[in-house]
């Protein structure tokens, strides 16, 4: 397990000496770039999720700006950034979809933004215009 040295001190196992490659430590770099990349593939999929179950409702841009910002104090040690740097990115989500559902009213295939032919503007003036060449 241990080799001797003209001391008399063994070197541990997992010891390498200057100049040789150390085996154990590109091995556990591999297995937390993994680990990294595995965590953030199933929030992912967690997000797809939440992103399609919450399509109807009125938090459809918060759930994942939550998820995102849950993410992000996961992985990274945020500790330092100001809790206004999430809390606005959470007030600009929620701004979206007030404006989203308030103001614009809910997207219906009639009631879209831009029209098929690629105006944009109001649906009535659309159909309005249909009769005129």
């Amino acid at each position: 397990m241990a080799s001797e040295s003209e001391l008399g001190h063994a070197a541990p196992s997992w010891f390498s000496a200057p100049g040789e490659t150390d085996f154990l430590a590109w091995v556990t770099a591999v297995l937390i770039i993994l680990a990294l990349f595995g965590l953030i593939t199933l929030y992912a999929a967690f997000d797809r999720w939440a992103e399609h179950k919450s399509s109807g409702t009125p938090l459809a841009k918060t759930i994942p700006t939550l998820l995102t910002i849950a993410l992000l104090y996961e992985i990274f040690p945020l500790d330092h950034v100001s809790a206004l740097l999430p809390l606005s990115a959470i007030l600009i989500a929620l701004a979206a979809d007030w404006s989203r559902f308030h103001l614009v009213g809910p997207l219906t295939p009639g009631n879209a933004a831009t029209q098929s032919d690629g105006r944009t503007g109001d649906p009535t003036e659309a159909e309005g215009e249909s009769g005129h060449a």
